[in-house]
């Protein structure tokens, strides 16, 4: 006589349990999805900003060459007509409740900056302003145009090997202002003081 042992019934607790670590690996793949998705749109925007702002150089260098070239036209507004050119902004900046977009929206209302042509290759556009920072219109320096610039240079050099500054105190500072617009909604400011 054979015995054999008496079967259970199976209860599925085993697929149950299967089916539980199914749907937490399902669950994990898709956060891990949406991390990888979401880390490569961050990656996208940041890669736009920061080809943005290199852009800014363009509105930069433009100014520059306007600047060297233009001689008198500096002394007063409307001789930079066209230029993005303001003689007398020593205290033209954005106030302390103000974004740098809300500030350039009103300043531009009134003053016309250089827009250049759009960029083919990143689809960014750049604009500028030029802010000669002087308190008033006229040639730097004479009468009531007192204007921001380097500090003067001293004659009393004591080391020989170190060089010695001598600017004359004709030199005035100017503020170039950049906005670059992009694609993504991409807006970058550049800012940017020379002296001449």
């Amino acid at each position: 006589m054979l015995i054999r042992p008496c079967k259970s019934k199976q209860k599925g607790v085993t697929l149950f349990l299967a089916l539980i670590v199914l749907v937490a690996m399902l669950l994990s793949g898709i956060a891990l999805f949406r991390t990888v998705d979401s880390s490569i749109f961050v990656a996208g925007n940041i890669a736009m900003q920061k080809s943005a702002t290199r852009q800014g150089d363009q509105g930069t260098e433009d100014a520059i060459t306007w600047i060297s070239s233009a001689g008198a036209a500096l002394y007063t507004t409307a001789g930079g007509l066209g230029h993005g050119y303001i003689a007398n902004a020593l205290n033209d900046i954005p106030g302390t409740s103000q974004t740098w977009t809300q500030w350039w929206d009103i300043y531009t209302s009134t003053h016309a900056p250089v827009t250049l042509t759009m960029d083919i290759n990143t689809g960014n556009t750049v604009a500028y302003l030029i802010q000669r920072l002087c308190a008033a219109e006229g040639q730097p320096y004479t009468g009531s145009v007192t204007c921001s610039g380097p500090p003067t240079g001293t004659t009393d050099c004591h080391d020989p090997n170190e060089p010695c500054l001598r600017l004359p105190n004709t030199r005035v500072y100017y503020r170039i202002t950049s906005r670059i617009v992009g694609p993504r909604n991409t807006v970058s400011f550049v800012q940017t003081l020379i002296s001449f």
